[in-house]
């Protein structure tokens, strides 16, 4: 068990120093254009760190959970219950409950309010834009 909070971890510390390293942000929103369900995590949690928890919570409302739901999830090989029904209904319920709050985000933000702004720089738009110039 400790291998694996060591290895977990270890892995965090590549992810942060990554994102704060190379700052790509989302690969499906830099192809896409459209904000994916995650966008805002980071943002959000870089505000918490500066006590900003109103930037937080408009950045991403899910942000508390997200991370504690994760260690737990690579803490128990993502097992949250013993009882295969119970992690079923559970990780059901937390799947409807971030594609939930992701489609009212779209609804109330989308395309003009960060983080939900469309990317209209992004490859496939940029793509699409190019071939109406051609046609």
């Amino acid at each position: 068990m400790k291998i694996l909070l060591k290895k977990a971890v270890l892995g965090l510390l590549i992810v942060a120093a990554l994102v704060f390293l190379l700052d790509r942000g989302c690969v499906f929103y830099h192809l896409t254009g459209i904000p994916c369900p995650g966008c805002g995590l980071t943002r959000s949690y870089l505000a918490a760190m500066r006590f900003d928890f109103v930037e937080a919570f408009r950045m991403h409302p899910l942000w508390p959970v997200t991370v504690p739901v994760l260690l737990w999830a690579v803490w128990k090989n993502g097992v949250f219950f013993k009882d295969r029904r119970k992690n079923l209904i559970f990780t059901g319920l937390l799947g409807l409950i971030y594609i939930g709050v992701y489609l009212l985000r779209m609804w109330l933000l989308f395309p003009d309010t960060p983080p939900m702004q469309f990317n209209d720089g992004a490859l496939i738009p940029a793509l699409y834009h190019r071939l109406r110039e051609i046609i």
